[in-house]
């Protein structure tokens, strides 16, 4: 088996019109930073996880150049929806014509490589963000919720269906998500079930961002599943290692 990694939000620019330095003296360059911790660690048949926040692209035809250096770093990659990837529409087939080789995106989908499963989705904020100006309801965050657990359920459901099909067991399974899928300084959410029954090992998440998340950041093994966020400033813009090689 080879190695997996994970290294979320990327929020890449290649083209310059969104510098993340904004954020701090450390996102300086923060794109170079990580292709040199990408390639010194990934090998080529190793798999990169990252939950959400690809692109700050806005358009399908913008993301080229970001897609352009994800295909220069090593191993399989796999993406799911981050709130930022407004790049990230049209229909599965057209998306697919998007990714570079050996790039997997995750929406109501799921994969297998070399026999380990990854399913997740894009989940939400479990209320509304207030001291950020959220407008939203609880019934318009219990609804957006909703469709997620829908979408994160399809997931499984279709990498039951290629474990059926191929009359392979149920192996290592890991679970992608990018905002946190458990509310802050709890250890169980809506989605948290769903994961366990799943047979998740693992769920890797992204989203946050900062030197003082607090009890948002929310980490450890429940109920047999590790939880990590990965977002790049969170773990020094190198992939984190998830699981080793065999």
């Amino acid at each position: 088996m080879p190695a997996i990694w994970a290294l979320s939000d990327l929020h890449l620019s290649t083209s310059g019109s969104k510098p993340m330095d904004v954020f701090g003296e450390h996102w300086d360059h923060h794109d170079q930073q990580m292709a040199r911790n990408w390639d010194a660690v990934v090998a080529a048949d190793d798999i990169v996880l990252t939950p959400g926040d690809f692109s700050w692209a806005t358009k399908p035809a913008d993301v080229a150049g970001d897609f352009a250096w994800l295909a220069q770093r090593p191993g399989h990659k796999i993406l799911v929806k981050g709130n930022h990837d407004h790049w990230w529409s049209g229909s599965a087939t057209k998306l697919a014509g998007m990714l570079p080789p050996r790039t997997h995106a995750l929406k109501k989908t799921a994969c297998s490589i070399n026999g380990v499963g990854f399913f997740g989705a894009r989940g939400g904020d479990f209320a509304p963000q207030t001291k950020y100006g959220d407008t939203r309801t609880q019934l318009d965050i219990d609804q957006w919720l909703d469709r997620e657990e829908h979408e994160l359920r399809l997931s499984i459901a279709a990498l039951d269906k290629a474990d059926a099909d191929a009359g392979r067991p149920r192996g290592l399974r890991i679970c992608l998500f990018h905002y946190p899928p458990i509310p802050p300084a709890q250890s169980r959410s809506r989605f948290t079930p769903i994961i366990v029954d799943a047979g998740a090992t693992w769920c890797i998440y992204g989203h946050l961002h900062g030197k003082e998340l607090g009890a948002a950041k929310v980490e450890g093994t429940f109920e047999g599943v590790t939880y990590r966020c990965t977002s790049c400033d969170q773990v020094g813009f190198a992939p984190l290692l998830v699981q080793r090689s065999e």
